[in-house]
């Protein structure tokens, strides 16, 4: 397939790594010029079970290359969804293809708003990927990539949804279509929304927080006011998200989630697409969602460098 990857950080340059050595055509799109002359002319260095590959991947700031591709990955932050839709639709490919592959639930409004014209789904992954430095990704754990639509598709997207998931799985990404892809998303939510800002607050790893009791407590509570909210909008979700959680935080002990590493990269981080987005539909549900909000300011605060 010829596929483009919108964003070249951790993920983008995981795709692009995997797709590349797969047989498909990879271009990555950078928003940042400087960095994408940095990645043409390095290339992308993946590392995998003790392996080390390098990968020549054209790289390009300018959206106009866009124009023969059948598959475009969306995989920037949540906050850069918006932009990054604004610079790539009047560029975008006759009958190609978007998966979004965002944490959280913010990036669904600025989807939502594309013109018919723009076909989109979501991917939802629990692939782990690191970035060392630009363009220098590990692949920090194998997981599994749920695609699918939240509005039922045509046949002819859903043709390119399962060529998709096929792509994945001819490049070793364990890859599946899904029927009602906002329950994996929310599932995904409620585990995010129990480990990532959390694990940015105490500065640990994901296992540490089953060891902190104050960390657990917050978890769970976390957790059960999320669950709430997804069963206040008749969102399938899984019977016991808390123990879910739980069990992640001990699968993935010795893991860095996205937003501690963000923390600690003093980078903006997608506090307002995990937590935040929980409370602003409680706000609107008439939920009251405390520990979501003490966690979403908390995060704010770091950010803004005043904690």
């Amino acid at each position: 397939m010829r596929i483009v990857i919108i964003g070249p950080g951790a993920l983008g340059c995981l795709f692009a790594a995997r797709l590349g050595l797969g047989g498909h055509h990879v271009r990555l799109l950078d928003h940042t010029p400087q960095r994408a002359a940095l990645l043409a002319e390095q290339g992308v260095f993946f590392e995998e079970d003790g392996m080390r590959h390098h990968l020549a991947v054209p790289v390009t700031a300018d959206p106009a290359t866009l124009a023969d591709t059948e598959l475009l990955l969306l995989c920037v932050k949540a906050y850069a969804v918006r932009d990054a839709l604004a610079r790539v639709q009047a560029h975008w490919p006759p009958d190609a293809l978007l998966l979004a592959f965002q944490n959280g639930i913010a990036h669904l409004d600025p989807l939502g708003s594309l013109p018919p014209s723009c076909r989109w789904g979501l991917g939802i992954t629990t692939e782990g990927a690191n970035l060392r430095a630009p363009g220098q990704v590990r692949h920090g754990g194998h997981g599994v990539t749920r695609l699918g639509f939240v509005e039922a598709p045509g046949d002819e997207a859903r043709q390119q949804l399962v060529a998709a998931a096929a792509a994945f799985q001819g490049a070793g990404l364990a890859a599946e279509v899904v029927g009602d892809i906002r329950q994996s998303l929310w599932q995904k939510l409620l585990v995010n929304v129990g480990i990532n800002a959390l694990t940015a607050l105490y500065d640990c790893p994901n296992g540490a927080l089953l060891t902190i009791p104050a960390a657990r407590e917050r978890l769970i509570a976390a957790v059960e006011e999320a669950a709430l909210i997804a069963r206040a909008q008749d969102i399938a979700i899984p019977a016991d998200p808390v123990a879910i959680t739980l069990a992640v935080c001990r699968d993935t002990a010795a893991n860095l989630s996205s937003m501690l590493q963000d923390v600690r990269q003093k980078r903006r981080t997608e506090i307002t697409a995990i937590n935040g987005a929980v409370v602003a539909i409680g706000e609107r549900l008439g939920i009251p969602t405390p520990v979501n909000r003490e966690l979403t300011d908390a995060i704010q605060a770091l950010e803004q460098g005043v904690a």
